[in-house]
């Protein structure tokens, strides 16, 4: 079956599902997400205000790339998430406009994958950091192994997403009654498609909880070298940070990116009304709970009142 009859043959699908979706579960997922967001906003809007009131804090290069992902969440909870809770609300995307469903899928596209490439390489760096720290001492190191890769995780998407959104030349059917107002053309192209969930999706979800099981294991294995001195406390806190942070993005990046994955090569059909539903969903949750795990694993960012001496 060619790329543009699959394509075609799953958009009828899910616009059978999507007018078969019961309301309360449009309703359910909506209340769901105004109550995680409201503590969600407050919580990185505290913790950015910490992370920039304190150079000490900000300076430091193991904070950077989770600064990066605080505020790309609290961009996308406060600007593109108020989006899909408009279309939960009234089951229909507003403006029902070309123009703005091509915006909304770039904006989300972008900002999702944003999260996901700057979550792969704090999992990465946490290696560089704690083990070759040798290789950021110099000027020269720290572009090289720290700036430039946080500047291409948020340059490439944006750049990649706007040639497939924009300037791919195709011809694109949207459905107002769908979220993201259904498919976009470029997946048609077989290639490009699985380019796209192979590259920016499925490989960095499993860069995540790979390289933190296995930072988690080298760290074990030089304890009882490394003893309780200030090495080790700083080693043994900034693995706690990478595996509360990297968990969370496990969990659901990991099932959505292999659903889809399974979808577009063996069974085209796979989790159709749960992918529709709710896996396609996950990503939100993801950045709605990111301030509040990195609030509860940042101890120097808590008020003085609520502290808790670290446990040696």
């Amino acid at each position: 079956m060619s790329g543009v009859r699959l394509n075609h043959l799953q958009n009828e699908m899910n616009e059978t599902a999507a007018l078969l979706e019961p309301t309360f579960i449009r309703q359910l997922k909506f209340y769901l997400f105004i109550s995680i967001e409201c503590p969600s906003i407050s919580t990185a809007i505290y913790v950015l205000y910490r992370f920039f009131r304190s150079y000490e804090i900000r300076s430091r290069l193991n904070n950077h790339s989770i600064i990066a992902l605080l505020f790309t969440s609290c961009i996308a909870i406060t600007t593109e998430l108020p989006i899909t809770l408009r279309f939960l609300k009234t089951g229909n995307v507003q403006p029902k406009t070309k123009g703005f469903c091509l915006f909304w899928i770039w904006y989300n596209f972008s900002l999702q994958s944003i999260n996901l490439f700057l979550m792969a390489w704090l999992s990465i760096e946490r290696h560089i950091l704690i083990f070759h720290s040798n290789l950021i001492q110099t000027s020269v190191g720290k572009i090289k192994w720290h700036y430039i890769p946080l500047s291409f995780s948020m340059i490439y998407i944006p750049l990649f997403y706007f040639f497939c959104i924009f300037i791919y030349s195709c011809e694109n059917s949207f459905n107002y009654s769908l979220l993201f107002c259904g498919s976009i053309c470029y997946n048609d192209l077989f290639w490009l498609a699985s380019y796209d969930w192979i590259i920016n999706i499925f490989i960095p979800a499993l860069i995540i909880p790979f390289a933190s099981i296995i930072l988690l294991i080298r760290v074990l294995m030089q304890k009882k070298r490394m003893k309780r001195t200030v090495t080790w406390k700083t080693t043994r806190k900034m693995t706690i940070q990478l595996m509360s942070i990297s968990s969370l993005y496990s969990i659901f990046w990991v099932l959505y990116g292999l659903a889809v994955l399974i979808r577009l090569y063996f069974i085209p059909t796979f989790l159709d009304i749960i992918i529709l539903y709710y896996l396609q969903y996950l990503p939100y949750i993801v950045q709605l709970l990111m301030p509040i795990i990195c609030f509860a694993c940042l101890p120097e960012l808590w008020p003085r009142k609520i502290r808790i001496a670290p446990v040696s």
